[in-house]
């Protein structure tokens, strides 16, 4: 299965993640208040509905998800949040793929393009970049729930990552694919059979360490150590940036 980052990378992404809570936190926000627009209620918005997946995921307080709601919803501030996608190549040939959401579309084109342009990126037409990409759900799991009654009390303890029983509850799910590394789970599944398989292993008492939305390489392209070092760097110089929510690409 072709992933989107080497697993290393993905392991030290999630690491990155931990140590910035608040851009984690600003962008569920941000996730909340876009998909609200259109209607606030997440039973009937399935948008919605992921977002306040992902904001339960890393944390976000009841009532800050409820004030996002709001505000998406009513437009509170005037502040009207758009998503933005850029489609990049490298002179080495790897494409970037990077979803923006931003209430200044021309603040954030004038800095993505300033700090590409370092890396002697070239922006490409619309289509060019995202047709080499397959739109797929990623769902992380490191462990699972075990729970017992004791006397009358629910008791919940942690369970070590059981790697054939998870693979049994995976393939059960009806998830397109999946693979292991030590103690991470990554599992790919289709957006339209994304709630059906997240709530079937969540009811397997499997813990969601993280799931989003992710673009997967068709083809992904084999670059040298170098290469990769400067692409490393990239990827972390726009990890910095408030205005840019997810960054793919399609180095192996």
């Amino acid at each position: 299965m072709a992933g989107h980052s080497k697993w290393h990378n993905i392991k030290h992404r999630k690491a990155a993640q931990d140590a910035k809570k608040s851009k984690i936190y600003a962008q569920a926000w941000k996730m909340i208040q876009l998909a609200a627009k259109s209607w606030s209620d997440p039973s009937l918005n399935p948008a919605l509905e992921t977002a306040l997946v992902k904001a339960r995921q890393v944390g976000l307080p009841k009532d800050v998800i409820q004030k996002a709601i709001d505000k998406g919803a009513w437009n509170i501030s005037g502040e009207e949040l758009v998503e933005v996608y850029y489609e990049w190549y490298a002179p080495w040939w790897v494409a970037l793929y990077m979803k923006s959401i931003t209430s200044n579309t021309n603040r954030s084109s004038a800095m993505i393009k300033a700090l590409l342009s370092k890396y002697w990126w070239n922006i490409w037409e619309p289509g060019s970049v995202s047709r080499q990409f397959l739109e797929k759900w990623e769902i992380f799991i490191t462990w699972k729930i075990h729970q017992e009654t004791v006397k009358w009390i629910i008791k919940q303890t942690v369970l070590p990552l059981d790697i054939h029983a998870c693979e049994e509850d995976i393939i059960e799910s009806g998830a397109e694919n999946y693979e292991f590394d030590d103690t991470i789970v990554r599992i790919l599944t289709a957006k339209e059979s994304f709630s059906t398989v997240l709530d079937y292993l969540q009811e397997r008492w499997w813990h969601i360490d993280e799931s989003s939305l992710a673009y997967i390489p068709e083809n992904p392209i084999s670059i040298d150590w170098e290469t990769e070092e400067k692409l490393e760097r990239l990827l972390w110089l726009l990890d910095d940036e408030d205005d840019i929510d997810t960054v793919w690409h399609n180095a192996a």
